[in-house]
């Protein structure tokens, strides 16, 4: 029989504490109960008696979580005197979640995964974006067509797709959700939310006249307001649209917005940068987050051209404001006063801007064959860390690589341009889609796992066709861990996010299903959205 008293309780609460769990216990979630010889047990300090030389059943953790993971019950033997029992010995309660072990510590019954949601209708959605603000809330954008229904709001679309916004708690619970869409069909391309906790969404609309379009920055508050709404034009180059691939704030605030286009994209009156052709150029901005224009003082907008396309893929910001951005090109590339020829296909490019625009560096990698680059990250030195895919030779610094099919490769350079290290993950078996930097330089991917594959001695064997696969790195990319979740069809991860080294957010659409480590979760539609927070 089970034997709790209140000092007990304050045992209890003491060692959850020092286990770092972060769960807050109430007083009266524990009841006194009585031996089966009349004692009550008296904690350690006594007060009620007890059978000397008798022991107790104990357990101080909240209520639900004895016996699940690695949660266990102790032992208390009664005093000498019999004046009350000594404490809890040989008991696990709850401790803080790592996806680096294989066990549940904080005994929720779930391991890895803190939460995982579907958001979903009766046809197709998709996400482009996820973020993370301070406290933990969650943001997710995309499109969608025909309605979904989001917590109590149903969202109806006015043409062929909307784009929307939704918020969930730090639980995964909805808060609200808007549309962001006319008659026009919009689609959400990127989303960012600032340290004062507003998002910003870069959505393109596109009108019946094909010829139409307009790029789109949307700034709510915290509570969903519109602050402000900027078209900034643009038009399509060839068949693809003017559109801003990714968002970054910088430490002052603003925020920078990087993008490929054609047309006229206008950030003020005095800020106009054009292409006139079919080839997509590529552009840089920091603009202010308060109204979306381009401060005298601190803002500014860079382009890059050159013969036939280029796009930019990624952007991240260091502690000082600078700015990495990552693309490929097609045949010729200019970044500032340097130019750049590709060896053949697509290139890639990697360049660094000061906080004031400048080009501080750039260089390019590639062979013959097509490559191109996914995501980039910066650690808290301002070194790059750059996700690639290659076929063929490629070069990033440390000796030619050479790969007879597509390969992916992670490399990183330092604040200085200066080589550090690189290694290859074969696509036979592991897909690395997108990768971010912790507070002390540990790496994390996320990707899929198509068939078994060795990672530094590890065998990694997928449970389905496709797994959505979690890589933990060390800062020299040496495998930590690595965590794969059976899908049931066909799923993509296409967006990340961090909040410290703590919390992982990652977003994806789903075709048939998946298991995210809370059981399979069924989509309705053609695809829908899957959203998980993870605990690395």
């Amino acid at each position: 029989m089970r034997m709790r008293t209140s000092l007990r309780r304050l045992v209890g609460l003491g060692i959850l504490a020092a286990s770092g769990c972060g769960l807050v216990l109430g007083l009266d979630d524990f009841k006194d109960a009585a031996s089966s010889g009349g004692a009550t047990s008296a904690g350690s300090g006594g007060g009620a008696t007890c059978e000397p030389e008798s022991d107790a059943e104990c357990y101080s953790g909240p209520p639900g979580t004895e016996d699940v993971g690695i949660c266990r019950g102790g032992k208390q033997a009664c005093k000498e005197d019999g004046s009350g029992y000594e404490a809890c010995a040989g008991e696990v309660t709850p401790a803080a979640e790592t996806c680096a072990s294989a066990e549940d510590e904080d005994c929720d019954g779930k391991d890895c995964v803190a939460w995982a949601r579907l958001i979903g209708g009766a046809e197709e959605e998709k996400v482009n974006g996820i973020a993370v603000d301070v406290a933990g809330n969650v943001y997710v954008a995309g499109s969608f067509s025909g309605a979904i229904s989001l917590g109590e709001n149903v969202l109806i679309a006015s043409g062929k797709s909307d784009a929307f916004l939704v918020k969930l708690s730090p639980s995964g619970e909805y808060v609200w959700s808007r549309q962001l869409g006319g008659i026009r069909d919009e689609a959400a391309y990127s989303l960012s939310v600032g340290p004062d906790g507003h998002p910003i969404v870069a959505t393109i609309e596109i009108g019946y006249n094909p010829v139409f379009l307009d790029l789109v920055l949307h700034r709510y508050d915290p509570d969903g307001e519109l602050s402000w709404r900027r078209g900034l034009g643009g038009a399509f180059c060839g068949v693809v649209p003017t559109v801003v691939t990714s968002m970054e704030f910088a430490p002052d605030g603003d925020v920078v917005v990087v993008g490929d286009y054609c047309g006229d994209v206008r950030f003020d009156d005095n800020r106009v940068i054009s292409n006139a052709t079919d080839s997509a150029d590529v552009f840089v901005a920091k603009i202010r987050s308060s109204d979306g224009l381009i401060d005298a003082s601190t803002g500014w907008v860079s382009t890059f051209g050159g013969e036939n396309s280029q796009y930019v893929h990624d952007v991240a910001v260091d502690s000082a404001g600078n700015v990495i951005v990552v693309g490929n090109f097609y045949d010729g590339l200019r970044i500032g006063d340097a130019s750049f020829v590709s060896s053949g296909g697509s290139d890639v490019f990697l360049s660094k801007l000061t906080n004031r625009g400048l080009v501080s560096w750039a260089r390019t990698f590639g062979g013959t064959e097509n490559d191109s680059v996914d995501s980039v990250a910066v650690d808290r030195l301002g070194g790059p860390v750059v996700l690639a895919t290659f076929r063929g030779a490629f070069d990033v610094g440390g000796g030619e690589l050479v790969a007879n099919a597509f390969a992916r490769t992670v490399f990183k350079y330092t604040t200085a341009n200066a080589y550090r290290w690189h290694r290859i993950f074969d696509m036979d078996g592991v897909d690395v889609g997108s990768l971010s930097v912790d507070p002390q330089g540990g790496l994390l991917a996320v990707g899929r796992l198509t068939g078994n594959v060795e990672l530094d001695g590890k065998v990694l064997r997928p449970g389905s066709a496709e797994d959505l696969l979690l890589l933990g790195m060390s800062d020299e990319a040496k495998l930590l861990w690595a965590r794969a979740f059976s899908e049931v069809g066909d799923s993509r991860v296409a967006s990340l996010a961090r909040r410290g080294a703590q919390e992982l957010l990652v977003a994806g659409y789903a075709r048939g299903g998946i298991d995210l480590g809370e059981g399979v979760m069924r989509t309705e539609g053609e695809s829908d959205i899957w959203v998980a927070k993870f605990q690395p």
